[in-house]
């Protein structure tokens, strides 16, 4: 048994979820497992399904912070930008120019808290469906034990 049924597995258990709901997801991911597998293996699928959903859990919760990664950067730059039109409001001379960058700055600092704000949100999401996934196989190997 490669990895590569189980992410398949999962992944149509994602697509189903989003689009149909939990319970038709469910009976789906179900039956495919059924079909495609069979006594022992079926045990076997079903443990490596629940580990494997268990990691991808994991592996989000450390990317749940929306900050981590370009984010940061982004808003580095923006505080950086933002300071140095604050100082160009100082002068009579950069007055308009400085407040049109820090207005320009203020547009991107809204686009990154929502783009964090939606980042996050579909972190958690994707979360809730992997913990779906490791509780059917779970619940799948103790009905066979």
């Amino acid at each position: 048994m490669n990895t590569q049924s189980i992410d398949e597995a999962i992944d149509k258990y994602v697509h189903e979820r989003m689009q149909q709901g939990k319970t038709k997801a469910s009976e789906r991911f179900l039956s495919y497992a059924h079909l495609k597998f069979a006594g022992e293996e079926l045990a076997e699928f079903m443990k490596k399904v629940g580990g494997l959903s268990r990691y991808y859990m994991d592996f989000l919760n450390v990317m749940e912070n929306p900050f981590r990664g370009p984010e940061l950067a982004w808003l580095a730059s923006m505080l950086v930008i933002g300071s140095f039109s604050c100082y160009l409001m100082n002068s009579e001379e950069t007055r308009l120019t400085g407040i049109f960058v820090f207005s320009g700055t203020l547009v991107h600092a809204w686009a990154l808290i929502s783009m964090a704000t939606q980042k996050w949100r579909d972190i958690g999401v994707m979360i809730a469906i992997y913990r779906e996934i490791a509780e059917i196989a779970e619940h799948e190997v103790e009905s066979r034990a």
